[in-house]
């Protein structure tokens, strides 16, 4: 066996010759500014403990980059499988190097609570927070372990993750019998909340998903939805998230013609059963004997301007239109104020 190549590779082989573990610290990002933003591979700089010291006059910037040996779960970036590199400045980490590999880095160590952040020394540990990315205290500090750090007005953890107990409410909620053995059956469906129906009407504050936001761009394609819902839609799905603002603009630009297609071919629209005029997107509240439709605008503008033509009866009392022949009716509340009227 002894005379048979490459059967211990990591003691036989060139690649394996020499290495050498090291410790260093990350040092601050703005001595790699152009490494952070335009650079290729995972690097930083690094201070490392024997080939530097305290008292060196080796400025930061002009350190060598140690390149991230990322773990098998973070990915290679083949068929888009990824995971950035978690490391931050001031971060203490571990690595190898050897005549016939790189210098790489293989491990972080883990912040803990009682770590003092320094500003000042060769070897410093700094705060991970950088230019925008800003500490906006969402945690207790800025560590890993077990007893991982709390949130803002929460009790900090006092038992391992170990320790912890099961989560037996959230499994009751999601209609799973946390005593039950064995497999769970039709784990998906039992944990999947159920969709709406994407194809009711949609108002202007209603929940909104990414289906029901292109359901309402097909019906507005179709004329079956007029184009200030998908406007509208448009608008609110930037607010939550769902599309990006240039996705919304395009959006708005085939609403903005579907409603000027709108007002040269129809006059109305209807929309949960209610029809409303085009041109001002008001609902019609009055038909007369003729057929002819009326908003609000309209009787108001006729019970107020003798010039038009068209009458079509009735009155105006406290904003409310009056219809023709119950302009005297005692109306509900009246009759509740004062029991005696009406009868």
């Amino acid at each position: 066996m002894k005379d048979t190549p490459y059967t211990d590779p990591n003691y036989k082989s060139q690649l394996g010759h020499n290495v050498q573990f090291w410790v260093g610290v990350v040092v601050g990002y703005e001595h790699q500014k152009e490494q952070l933003s335009n650079g290729n591979d995972w690097r930083y700089k690094v201070r490392i403990i024997g080939d530097h010291s305290d008292v060196d006059q080796v400025d930061e910037k002009d350190l060598s980059y140690a390149s991230v040996l990322l773990s098998t779960d973070a990915g290679s970036g083949a068929a888009y499988k990824l995971r950035s590199a978690r490391i931050s400045q001031g971060d203490t980490v571990y690595g190898i190097r050897g005549p016939y590999i790189p210098t790489l880095i293989i491990g972080v160590e883990p912040r803990k609570r009682s770590t003092i952040l320094h500003s000042g020394g060769k070897f410093k540990t700094l705060s991970g927070f950088y230019e925008s990315l800003t500490n906006n205290n969402i945690l207790s500090g800025e560590f890993n372990e077990q007893l991982g750090p709390a949130t803002p007005g929460g009790a900090p953890y006092t038992k391992t993750k170990t320790e912890r107990e099961p989560a037996t409410e959230k499994l009751n909620e999601l209609g799973i019998d946390p005593t039950q053995e064995g497999i769970v059956e039709n784990v998906n469906e039992q944990i999947t909340p159920p969709k709406g129906d994407i194809t009711e009407d949609w108002s202007p504050g209603d929940h909104l998903s990414t289906d029901k936001l292109f359901d309402i761009q097909e019906k507005t394609k179709n004329k079956e939805s007029p184009g200030r819902i998908l406007f509208a839609a448009a608008t609110q799905a930037v607010i939550q998230g769902i599309i990006e603002e240039e996705t919304s603009k395009k959006l708005k630009e085939e609403a903005n013609q579907a409603t000027n297609e709108e007002k040269v071919s129809n006059s109305s629209y209807t929309v949960a059963g209610i029809e409303y005029d085009t041109a001002t997107g008001l609902p019609f509240t009055y038909v007369d004997a003729a057929g002819n439709k009326y908003t609000s605008e309209d009787l108001e503008r006729l019970n107020t301007s003798s010039e038009d033509t068209v009458d079509p009866g009735g009155t105006f009392r406290d904003g409310d239109y009056i219809p023709p022949g119950f302009e005297d009716a005692t109306t509900i509340d009246q009759i509740f104020e004062n029991p005696n009227e009406g009868t």
